[in-house]
């Protein structure tokens, strides 16, 4: 059953529930229903329908969640956009997925200008949308079709898009869902930008099961702001990374209990959760966390531990629902010692990337299982299977890490550096600090006679790369450390990050 199907059931159980709060406004569920009815009639007559790609350009609000029901309501496949990317990045995109359509407010149609996007403009007063029936549209999706397309970091210098169908987004609401015991009596705090994978299950899998769902404000940016915002919304499932945690546990304005008794569970993903913040957080609460793991390519979440108080190893846990994982070695085979890349396989998997056929074919490769001949993604990371049968993160294969719960693709960093007319060479390392103070610093080589100003670069990559991308240090040096036989020695660039050397 399609995310649009799941909705206007429960649409029609419980009318008049709240569905939404956004700071002092909340609209039930039948208000909702019939605001995304209207504008995905009003997408219908501009052309949307299966595989037609509408941009969801709006601040974060009301408007932003009626807006993406309205698109999968529309049958059409929903790209969104976040306003605090440039618009270089935000061009890019529109035009990688081939949009037709853009979902914005008046003042994004004007930023957004020079993208030959056909704008519809989220004005309520206008007869357009003033007249658009509030019926529920007879469009319905096929499980094939695509509903989502989200955008990564990419290794080769540019984002990559990654295709999510009908029927895995329908499967994720529900499982996720179930996952975290949600009932309607449910409130969960919708924290994460719409971009990003967190927020698929943070919007849909409420929604999808009658609760409420509570939007972060931007006026919510201080620990004791959000805190006091969560504990009069009465929020009972919160949803966060561990950054994010640590950033609002370990401030002096701030402590657990502040989040009010209705918490009863702290669902934890996105980036590794360490053992000294299970420890924090049970020196004052006893609401336990649910440990999960799961990339954008797995549209779910593939591992869970749920984790009831202070433990010598912090673990992803183990497979759940109908999800299947392997570890192979260096070689693609098996590893014999329980050590290596995680692959796995689920049926609410992504379709692959988008316009990227030698990429997906590399990353979803078809292994032979007890279970038959089935697609596995490739994660790059390296785990390692535990004796009672949990899995326990390792690190990485690759130049991706993770900032604050972001991934980011060092590549793509250091392409953009390396397009500076300045720039002869560039790395990019990720600090190894604590967690709330993990930044990003540039090691580059100048170009022969060039004197290069380092806010210049500063400004250079925020042209085109999301704030999180951009790093926040850069140090020029007469060449890069290179190992015995050649090749950049990442691990010098760390040590040198560490000693503070930048």
């Amino acid at each position: 059953m399609t995310v649009k199907e799941q909705f206007e059931r429960i649409a029609r159980r419980y009318p008049d529930r709240i569905a939404l709060t956004f700071e002092s406004e909340s609209i039930s569920y039948q208000v909702l229903n019939e605001r995304a009815n209207r504008v995905a009639h009003v997408l219908s007559s501009r052309g949307v329908g299966p595989d037609v790609v509408v941009g969801v350009y709006l601040d974060r609000g009301i408007d932003a969640i009626v807006s993406v029901l309205a698109v999968l309501k529309a049958g059409g496949v929903c790209l969104p956009l976040d306003p605090d990317y440039p618009a270089e990045r935000l061009d890019l995109m529109l035009r990688d997925a081939d949009a037709a359509c853009l979902l914005t407010q008046a003042d994004g149609e004007s930023r957004l200008a020079r993208c030959d996007v056909n704008p519809v403009v989220l004005d309520w007063t206008s007869a357009e949308l003033a007249d658009a029936a509030q019926t529920d549209p007879a469009s319905t999706p096929s499980a094939s079709d695509r509903a989502y397309i989200l955008y990564t970091s990419g290794s080769s210098g540019s984002p990559k898009g990654v295709e999510i169908e009908q029927g895995a987004l329908g499967d994720v609401a529900l499982k996720t869902a179930r996952l975290l015991k949600l009932s309607a009596d449910d409130v969960l705090l919708q924290f994460a930008s719409m971009s990003f994978v967190a927020s698929i299950g943070q919007i849909y899998a409420p929604l999808v099961i009658g609760a409420r769902l509570l939007l972060r404000g931007r006026r919510h940016s201080s620990a004791s702001s959000l805190f006091t915002y969560i504990r009069d919304n009465g929020v009972t499932v919160l949803w966060l990374t561990p950054s994010v945690i640590k950033y609002m546990t370990q401030r002096e304005e701030a402590s657990i209990a502040r989040l009010g008794s209705p918490l009863r569970l702290l669902r934890s993903g996105g980036e590794t959760l360490t053992r000294s913040l299970v420890e924090h957080w049970f020196s004052q609460s006893s609401v336990p966390i649910l440990n999960v793991y799961g990339p954008t390519e797995a549209v779910q979440d593939i591992t869970a531990s749920l984790i009831t108080g202070p433990v010598s190893t912090v673990t992803m846990g183990s497979p759940i629902f109908d999800a299947e994982v392997l570890i192979t070695d260096g070689a693609g085979n098996l590893a014999s010692d329980d050590s290596g890349e995680l692959l796995f396989t689920t049926p609410g998997m992504a379709r692959g990337y988008l316009g990227q056929k030698a990429l997906t074919e590399e990353r979803f490769v078809w292994r032979e299982t007890e279970h038959g001949h089935r697609r596995f993604y490739r994660t790059g990371d390296i785990v390692r299977r535990l004796p009672d049968g949990q899995l326990e993160y390792v690190g990485r294969e690759d130049k991706q890490v993770k900032v604050l719960g972001n991934r980011i693709e060092l590549g793509e960093v250091e392409e953009r550096l390396t397009m500076h007319p300045a720039v002869l060479n560039a790395a990019v390392v990720v600090t190894p600090w604590l967690a709330e103070e993990h930044r990003l610093v540039a090691y580059y080589v100048a170009e022969p006679n060039q004197q290069q100003n380092n806010s210049d670069l500063l400004q250079w990559c925020l042209q085109a790369l999301p704030a999180y991308m951009v790093p926040t240090t850069y140090v020029q040096m007469p060449e890069l450390p290179r190992t015995a036989n050649g090749k950049l020695d990442r691990s010098a660039l760390h040590e040198l990050a560490a000693s503070g050397k930048s």
